[in-house]
C-alpha cells in the first residue's frame, strides 16, 4: 500500500444503529488510487476494529487530484452490518458472498 495521509473530517456516533459513522480524507501520492480493501484496512488500523465490522460506503475523487473524500461505517457487531447495510454493501464489502462465486 501506498504512503496514504488519513484526515477525520466527521466521526458520529450512531448507538441507534450501533456504529460508528466517519466522514474522511485520504491524500495520497502519485501512485494509484486505494481501493476500497486498502481503505478498509486504514480505518481498521486507526480504530483498532476488525476489517468485517467496517463497511467503506462512498469515496469520492475529483479527475486529476490525488484526493478522496469518503464515508464508512464502523459497526459493534458483524451481525448489525448484516442486519442495517443493503445487500450490494455487503457484496462490495465482502461481508456477503455471491453464490456460484466462492
Amino acid at each position: 500500500m501506498a504512503k496514504l495521509e488519513f484526515n477525520v473530517d466527521m466521526e458520529r456516533d450512531n448507538k441507534l444503529l450501533f456504529r460508528k459513522e466517519i466522514n474522511y480524507t485520504i491524500k495520497f501520492e502519485n501512485d494509484k488510487t486505494p481501493s476500497r480493501e486498502d481503505i478498509r484496512k486504514l480505518l481498521a488500523n486507526n480504530y483498532g476494529s476488525d476489517e468485517s465490522l467496517i463497511i467503506v460506503d462512498k469515496n469520492r475523487q475529483e479527475t486529476g487530484k490525488h484526493e478522496i473524500k469518503g464515508y464508512a461505517k464502523i459497526y459493534d457487531t458483524k451481525e448489525h452490518a448484516m442486519l442495517y447495510e443493503p445487500d450490494y454493501e455487503l457484496f462490495r464489502n465482502k461481508l456477503k458472498v455471491k453464490e456460484g462465486n466462492q
